[in-house]
């Protein structure tokens, strides 16, 4: 933990970084999107502030468009509900910092070492649940960064063929889990609305993690159309 409390002395600033590389901060689109940056506190799984003074939740301009058509269609659906937004553009620096603050730790199989990058150092992934209007999030069944069976919305590995990437897919499984006690009938019916409404703004959950969204395309695919965020 020491290396981490050193990195959270010398954050850049990531919100200027951010608009450097383009990207959108998705209040722009649409404010009543909540915001709540879990790695801009402490309460995370490493413990520890990684983003500092960043509060704000960047996209690049298409992906934040499909969060900002998912709002519109949860306000359709339930005027009373808002996307709550846990994590979003994540510089590669962070996620170095990420994987050596994990590095020994029960926690590392779950941490990319950032030689490559994932979804969030390219802008395009987005941790968000749904919650009520004064910001009170849904019960998923699971919380934000947990590494259980319980986070799972699948049994199969991810591809990027659509048809294994349906509601129909996670709406099954969801049940699957009720039956098998893991998650209530309530979390399974929230997070089916939730994937129901990325769904229709073209996004989809990676199967182990219930609150992460991206598009249906490979990492490779990824990594040859957008820029990584290498500050």
């Amino acid at each position: 933990m020491l290396m981490c409390s050193a990195y959270a002395q010398q954050m850049t600033n990531f919100d200027m970084k951010m608009r450097e590389y383009g990207l959108v901060n998705i209040t722009d689109l649409d404010p009543t999107i909540l915001v709540d940056l879990k790695y801009s506190s402490e309460d995370n799984f490493v413990g520890v502030d990684m983003y500092g003074s960043l509060n704000d939740a960047y996209f690049e301009v298409e992906f934040a468009k499909r969060v900002a058509r998912a709002q519109q269609i949860l306000r359709e659906l339930h005027p009373n509900y808002r996307l709550l937004i846990y994590d979003a553009s994540r510089p590669i620096s962070v996620q170095r910092a990420m994987r050596r603050c994990v590095e020994g730790t029960e926690f590392e199989s779950f941490v990319a070492d950032g030689t490559k990058g994932g979804r969030h150092n390219f802008g395009v992934a987005v941790d968000l649940t749904i919650a009520t209007a004064d910001g009170t999030p849904l019960d998923m069944g699971a919380g934000f960064d947990d590494f259980t069976e319980a986070a799972n919305v699948k049994g199969t590995p991810d591809t990027d063929e659509l048809s294994t990437r349906t509601p129909e897919v996670y709406r099954r499984y969801a049940l699957e889990q009720v039956e098998r006690g893991i998650i209530s009938h309530e979390a399974a019916k929230n997070r089916v609305l939730l994937i129901e409404v990325m769904y229709e703004a073209g996004l989809v959950p990676y199967r182990r993690e219930w609150w992460h969204f991206e598009e249906i395309i490979s990492m490779s695919s990824t990594r040859e159309k957008y820029k990584l965020l290498d500050f």
